[in-house]
């Protein structure tokens, strides 16, 4: 089930740049394009033509080896995109998907900050999905941390009415982070509670929770939806905090 999307970028840039972000972005087999900006209230990409039916639509945000993303998409009657920046690991999700015959997860390469605002329309999403992202340790590289006030707004705003953000992490200080954004500077609500945890019964394990599980690491799980009103701030569009950490993660 090729996907077909090319993606074309917002404004002039240089040359050799535009050659690293088409590596990036685009996927094996190109049929349609998407030309941005795009007006508002129009669909970016033909998720029901593509995937052959509506369903709910969801989104997992740096699938990895393709755990969750396979068993997921095997269990539940909703439409998954994956996306993977690395090129490797989508190319092997899209064979193992092809093998077990999965027609409702489709695998995208490239990465989910310029993907996301072009794939989707405001208010389509019903679910997101971010596990365990990589914390990037080092002061210099804070700002590749994927989850962020900005980044957590653009979520915010591609999601429907009730729809979830489904958050893990093995590291409690990017935990906290999660928590604060999504709480206090954004408004989304906590299923379970201001600051609490959801319990891990009945979800589907990635790969790294399925090996923590054995070891006996903990994992943060929080699940939050989008509530009918405007995020608590816009302010928080370029905004990308340096937050210090001081947590060692087991591998």
């Amino acid at each position: 089930m090729p996907c077909g999307i090319r993606l074309a970028p917002r404004r002039p840039i240089e040359p050799r740049t535009h050659r690293r972000l088409q590596r990036e972005w685009m996927c094996d087999e190109r049929e349609h394009v998407i030309e941005g900006p795009l007006r508002p209230g129009e669909s970016a990409v033909d998720w029901p033509g593509i995937f052959g039916g509506a369903r709910p639509l969801h989104c997992e945000i740096g699938s990895g080896r393709g755990a969750f993303a396979l068993d997921f998409a095997a269990r539940e009657e909703v439409n998954l995109v994956a996306i993977e920046q690395r090129r490797s690991d989508a190319e092997d999700l899209r064979r193992r998907r092809d093998a077990r015959g999965l027609k409702n997860l489709e695998v995208l390469q490239g990465d989910a900050r310029l993907l996301l605002p072009r794939l989707f329309v405001p208010g389509s999403v019903a679910a997101f999905h971010l596990h365990c992202p990589d914390p990037w340790w080092k002061n210099r590289h804070h700002r590749r941390r994927l989850f962020a006030d900005d980044f957590g707004l653009w979520l915010y705003r591609l999601l429907r009415v009730g729809g979830e953000l489904d958050l893990r992490t093995d590291v409690r200080a990017y935990a906290a982070a999660m928590v604060e954004t999504c709480e206090e500077v954004l408004g989304f609500e906590n299923a379970a509670g201001p600051g609490a945890e959801r319990s891990a019964q009945g979800l589907v394990l990635s790969s790294r929770e399925r090996r923590y599980q054995a070891t006996g690491q903990r994992v943060f799980r929080y699940l939050y939806r989008r509530p009918d009103r405007p995020p608590l701030t816009e302010s928080a569009a370029g905004s990308r905090r340096r937050r210090g950490w001081t947590d060692v993660r087991r591998r």
